[in-house]
């Protein structure tokens, strides 16, 4: 008799105990949500990650906090969150050198599909060859002959292993202009130093440049994708100039740490995909030089990841570069 009453009694606990975990599950987030952001303020990954944070917050009525977390095009914030609690409530936002820093430096310690559960592409843009105002070229013709006639041409990124440095080294690759590297910790400085006069020449999203091209501080050249821009019709191509293969483009992921719970991972991308394509939205990002991918499930976005990361190491082999 008291072994049936204790028998019950402990499953009628199981069965509340699985209510109030599926309760809690349900309230998801019931406080503050910390978005990592693994690059300096005012880049387009900066960019980007304020205005979802700041409609997610509203979709959950709860907070979303923007955390930087800049340096080594990434590495940093991104290692970061790979060793945070996988609750759902410290996520990241990262560029394409999510999946570049590990091809490129053997001590990068994550992997950018084992380590993390994608919960959406957020957006993309073409990267532009920049130079400064003052530099009298207009055309990637005038730029390549410029370019091989220097000892050397130094290029802003926005830090070691991001597109914008594997764009550099892939356009010097391509037609031997003497590119060389200056990192920076994050896209907003690295803009800045070609704006100053610091540097002449930049490989950067369209989104970081476009305040300074409307403002005539920065020259665009060509776009360093294998296609022309539908945001930047009238700029050509480097294949257009005789300099095929390449193509460079940033985008940005929406991640969570590996093992957080697939209705959290849902939950995050179902709202994401409404926010990011919204025509709010989607004007929103027009007007700054990028756009959405369009909505994808979990499945998709994770099958994007791997596709780019075995893209970029093959990038990576092609170009030679390594990061120590």
């Amino acid at each position: 008799m008291i072994r049936n009453i204790l028998r019950h009694g402990a499953l009628g606990a199981l069965l509340v105990s699985s209510l109030a975990a599926g309760a809690a599950r349900a309230e998801y987030p019931d406080h503050p949500v910390t978005v990592v952001v693994a690059f300096a303020p005012g880049g387009m990954t900066d960019i980007v990650s304020r205005l979802l944070s700041a409609e997610l917050g509203k979709r959950f009525n709860q907070t979303f906090v923007v955390e930087n977390k800049p340096g080594a095009a990434g590495q940093v914030g991104t290692e970061l969150v790979a060793r945070q609690k996988n609750d759902g409530y410290t996520l990241l936002v990262s560029a394409t050198g999510h999946v570049i820093g590990p091809a490129v430096n053997a001590k990068v310690r994550y992997d950018p599909v084992k380590d993390f559960e994608p919960i959406s592409i957020l957006a993309r843009a073409p990267n532009l060859l920049v130079v400064n105002a003052s530099l009298p070229i207009k055309t990637i013709p005038e730029f390549l002959s410029w370019g091989k006639s220097q000892p050397g041409v130094p290029y802003g990124s926005a830090g070691f292993g991001g597109s914008t440095h594997l764009g550099g080294e892939w356009l010097k690759k391509i037609t031997g202009v003497p590119m060389e590297h200056v990192p920076y910790k994050g896209a907003s400085p690295a803009t800045n130093a070609v704006v100053s006069g610091e540097l002449k020449v930049a490989v950067q999203d369209a989104m970081s440049v476009a305040p300074f091209i409307k403002s005539g501080q920065l020259r665009p050249i060509g776009v360093a994708s294998a296609e022309r821009s539908k945001l930047f019709p009238d700029l050509p191509t480097f294949a257009e100039s005789g300099a095929p293969g390449l193509d460079v483009y940033t985008w940005l992921g929406f991640y969570a740490p590996a093992g957080t719970d697939p209705a959290i991972v849902a939950k995050l991308n179902a709202a994401t995909n409404e926010i990011m394509n919204s025509p709010e939205m989607v004007q929103r990002l027009a007007g700054q030089n990028s756009e959405p991918l369009g909505p994808m499930t979990p499945k998709q976005v994770a099958d994007f990841v791997a596709g780019e990361t075995a893209k970029w190491r093959n990038v990576v082999q092609t170009t030679g570069v390594k990061v120590e």
